[in-house]
């Protein structure tokens, strides 16, 4: 796959989304109308990334006809009767009972926090109601943990950026229920680019879960978003960004955490669909105590192409990060793990440790991992490290010498390899709807 050859002062897609977009914005706040504009001035001068770029160097977007996408199409009407019904699966048989919002396409079309949860302070909306009522809050939070000149895609999310959440738990309250975040692509040329921001207050303990999920397989689909993370000192979050799309959506997305003192985050990352998929999630330590957890896997089939950049980033002494992604392939799939432990000069007693585990169950398929340390403190432990193999052949002989068809045995092979990761996930619906799509997978 050859990468793109077009540059932003040729390509007059991207000018005129950014243009449709500062259009759209008059009735933005005149902070977040410069942001764009300077967002969109960055997008104009930097590159398409191609492979003389090191986190491109193994994937571009070659597969997108950028003229046939439609970022700002007619909007979706509001109300929960146009929440599209895979998600109302989703979200159960008493959807009022969670605090939850639904994008589709670049509309959230529903947004829901029970009165409970309003009374203690809990704010779960839509991006554009927060300007309007919490500006305040999100006005030094939104794209402030990433770089605006990251890539030419980074730039042009925070330029034409439409919907995504704003989740504000206030100091000490302890959530007993997730949050639901899902994201929703329909429709042939169908783009969405959200930019949520999360707020865990001091203290606070709570669950977020989101789903980026389609159907179908009809025309290109664009995915270009953002998640901002903060956890307050001495708070606990499980955070999920879970990947669902179907075989014909192109994802790109940038995932950043910010944790405080003595705070906790779990993370966990999964990447089943989509066509190509290149994401960055990076977790930065600012304070004494915090704890990064992230368990994560991809499975690709088919030409699934799925690139997943991660950094650890320890600013302060006595942090702790812990690593593990595994990655299943057959058929023609490709996967990029690329990561890196980076640790600043003065964070002492650091404790990081990173592994990339992968298993081929074509000989057609293949992975790359790429994992590394940059150690700038000389008081630490960081490990890390990669595996790349295929199915034992003697684990396969044991299962089918008790009577399991070859596909069984696979089957088995894979869930327990994947295990570790979906024991992690807080829901049993949404660990047994994983499982059910890593069963498809194997066929």
């Amino acid at each position: 796959m050859s990468a793109p050859t077009i540059a932003p002062a040729t390509a007059p897609e991207f000018t005129s989304w950014t243009r449709q977009a500062q259009a759209r914005a008059a009735h933005e706040p005149a902070w977040l109308r410069a942001r764009r504009e300077r967002a969109a001035a960055v997008a104009g001068a930097l590159p398409v990334p191609d492979r003389r770029a090191e986190l491109w160097r193994r994937t571009d977007f070659g597969v997108l006809d950028w003229a046939a996408l439609k970022p700002f199409a007619t909007p979706a009407p509001h109300g929960f009767q146009h929440v599209p019904d895979a998600v109302r699966a989703r979200l159960g048989d008493a959807p009022e009972s969670a605090a939850a919002l639904v994008q589709r396409n670049a509309t959230v079309v529903w947004e829901h926090t029970p009165d409970a949860l309003a009374r203690q302070g809990v704010v779960v909306c839509d991006i554009a109601r927060a300007l309007r009522e919490f500006g305040e809050r999100i006005e030094p939070r939104l794209h402030s943990l990433i770089d605006t000149d990251h890539d030419l895609y980074t730039a042009l999310q925070q330029a034409v950026h439409e919907g995504g959440a704003f989740v504000w738990v206030p100091d000490g309250v302890a959530l007993d229920t997730p949050i639901r975040l899902f994201q929703w692509l329909d429709g042939e040329g169908a783009v969405n680019a959200p930019a949520s921001v999360i707020v865990i207050g001091r203290g606070a303990h709570a669950t977020v879960i989101e789903e980026l999920v389609s159907e179908g397989a009809h025309g290109a689909a664009f995915h270009l978003g953002s998640s901002e993370v903060w956890v307050g000192d001495d708070a606990r979050l499980v955070y999920g960004h879970l990947q669902e799309w179907g075989p014909n959506v192109v994802h790109y997305s940038n995932q950043r955490a910010h944790v405080g003192r003595n705070a906790e985050l779990q993370w966990i990352q999964t990447m089943l669909g989509g066509r190509t998929t290149k994401t960055n999630s990076y977790w930065s330590m600012t304070a004494p105590g915090g704890q990064v957890y992230v368990h994560g896997f991809m499975f690709g089939d088919r030409r699934q192409h799925l690139d997943l950049h991660t950094l650890q980033k320890h600013l302060a002494d006595h942090c702790t990060s812990d690593l593990l992604i595994k990655t299943c392939l057959k058929d023609r799939a490709r996967s990029i793990y690329q990561g890196l432990i980076q640790v600043a000069e003065g964070a002492q007693r650091t404790d990081a440790y990173q592994a990339n585990r992968n298993l081929l169950l074509s000989d057609t398929a293949r992975a790359d991992s790429i994992p590394g340390l940059e150690i700038l403190a000389n008081d630490v432990r960081c490990t890390h490290g990669a595996t790349i193999g295929n199915v034992d052949e003697e684990q396969m002989f044991y299962l089918m010498a008790r009577g399991l068809p070859r596909n069984e045995a696979q089957r088995l092979i894979v869930e327990g390899f994947f295990a570790p990761v979906l024991d992690r996930i807080p829901l049993e619906g949404v660990r047994d709807r994983l499982r059910g799509a890593i069963q498809h997978k194997i066929g």
